[in-house]
């Protein structure tokens, strides 16, 4: 069974940088950067964009992707 992923939101932040969204997510850059490319983003476009910012919800959204609940896996 696969652990879920802690998400630690500083409370009253609205954005994350891509360093601070991988803190929250509890991995490295590397990591949080593999989890964009398998879950939201093609490579291309990571290399295109000089400056990425998101949202609690964004992080919430990749914990889940990464971590679905039993009853909501895909087959």
């Amino acid at each position: 069974m696969a652990t879920s992923m802690k998400v630690r939101l500083q409370p009253g932040k609205s954005e994350y940088t891509e360093d601070e969204a991988a803190r929250a997510l509890g991995v490295s850059a590397s990591q949080f950067r593999a989890l964009l490319l398998r879950h939201l983003v093609e490579e291309e476009a990571l290399r295109n964009v000089p400056l990425m910012r998101f949202r609690p919800s964004d992080l919430l959204l990749l914990s889940v992707l990464e971590h679905p609940s039993p009853g909501n896996q895909q087959a």
